[in-house]
């Protein structure tokens, strides 16, 4: 499939005078679990709602799949926000049926597929969870949507270590020639083993956009040559 996904143009937003982001111009494509990674503040999460339509850019042009970004187009993302949004009440089951009804594209199958792979009960309740779990749920429901474009913000957060690892297991497990999955996050270290590509963000600006085999070929990992990067400003 040779469709972009993905196609922002000279995208900028601004929060009273404060510029999120700056000309932005980036072009994803299907096929590759994409690292979108700077420091917390540096635009991120609005580069994420602006291509969800829950802000909208002052100048500049998103295109989903050849088409203009619009509400429309939303129906093409699953989003996983950066924050808990699930009712406490609910149990894992309760969540499931919430997005069954939410989403005509949601797969009950998929995710007890997934489920089994997080060790989660469903007859759990949320409130019940710790916070790893209730991120295993979210990243569960998320990705068990058929859909092209998945958008992660900050799924690993201060996760532990094994949690961590179950989480980018079943992230990497998911992506195919037909999909495109981007994980936002300031962690590079945990996540840089998944990744095909990354995108640096910086004072809402993109300053690299490359593929990860391209820095191992300069013998550095992600994460040194995030640093060179974002350390030489």
């Amino acid at each position: 499939m040779n469709q972009n996904f993905i196609e922002l143009t000279n995208v900028t937003k601004k929060y009273g005078n404060v510029l999120a982001l700056q000309n932005v111009n980036l072009v994803l494509s299907p096929g590759r679990i994409v690292g979108l990674l700077g420091p917390n503040g540096s635009g991120k999460t609005t580069l994420f709602k602006t291509i969800m339509r829950i802000i909208r850019q002052q100048q500049g042009m998103i295109k989903i799949l050849g088409t203009e970004a619009s509400y429309e187009t939303r129906k093409n993302i699953s989003f996983m926000p950066d924050r808990e949004f699930l009712y406490k009440y609910m149990k894992i089951a309760d969540a499931v049926a919430y997005y069954q009804d939410m989403f005509n594209d949601f797969s009950v199958a998929r995710f007890n597929e997934l489920a089994q792979l997080l060790q989660l009960d469903p007859t759990t309740e949320i409130q019940k969870l710790s916070k790893g779990n209730k991120e295993k749920v979210i990243l569960a429901l998320t990705l068990s949507r058929n859909v092209p474009i998945y958008l992660l913000d900050e799924p690993l957060g201060s996760l532990d270590p094994v949690i961590k690892h179950e989480m980018l297991t079943v992230i990497k497990g998911c992506v195919t020639p037909n999909n495109l999955i981007i994980v936002s996050t300031h962690l590079i270290k945990d996540l840089e083993e998944i990744l095909d590509d990354v995108v640096f963000i910086r004072n809402g600006q993109v300053a690299v956009q490359c593929s990860r085999e391209s820095i191992i070929q300069t013998g550095k990992s992600v994460e040194q040559y995030y640093l060179e990067v974002f350390t030489n400003v």
